[in-house]
């Protein structure tokens, strides 16, 4: 009579040790799946910042563009002031030379926006990936439970056959 108490009380032991692995690795999933969606979150916003970030730009191009004209403009007056002709000679070169420098500068500051927009979308990237890695671990992870469960029952099966047939 013993006997069978001892394999109904494994028997019942395997199964709630396995209910428990069961448990366990749905509850990695769900774990690995909300920390998925928080990098994914991470992606969107990296994303947007990127987007963000050369709009500024623009907005700041415009904005540098009207205050170098608006500068060339008073150079032109300065030199019409002094009697100098502002569209021939130096005074010419002197505007179209600060036209240059400041074309160039918004080059350099549009090329500054593109590389950090571009930082942030490789972080955008990085954080989708990972954000497929942790699915990933999840899922193996509930699938190591899985085996762990399958692995509880057997070893109960075995502990009750063993207890019954010697």
């Amino acid at each position: 009579m013993s006997q069978y108490l001892y394999a109904a009380s494994a028997i019942g032991g395997g199964f709630m040790s396995a209910a428990g692995n069961m448990k366990s690795g749905k509850a990695a999933r769900q774990v690995a799946e909300y920390n998925a969606k928080i990098q994914e979150r991470n992606a969107e916003v990296f994303e947007r910042n990127a987007e963000m970030r050369l709009t500024a730009q623009d907005r700041s191009n415009i904005r540098f563009a009207q205050q170098a004209n608006r500068m060339i403009e008073g150079m032109g007056v300065a030199f019409r002031k002094n009697n100098v002709v502002a569209n021939t000679g130096t005074a010419l070169k002197v505007q179209m030379i600060s036209a240059a420098e400041a074309d160039d500068e918004m080059a350099y500051r549009t090329y500054n926006a593109k590389v950090g927009a571009l930082s942030l979308r490789e972080q955008a990237t990085d954080s989708r990936l990972s954000a497929n890695l942790t699915r990933l671990e999840g899922r193996a992870k509930q699938q190591a439970y899985k085996i762990k469960a399958g692995q509880s029952l057997m070893s109960s099966f075995t502990d009750v056959a063993k207890t019954l047939y010697t």
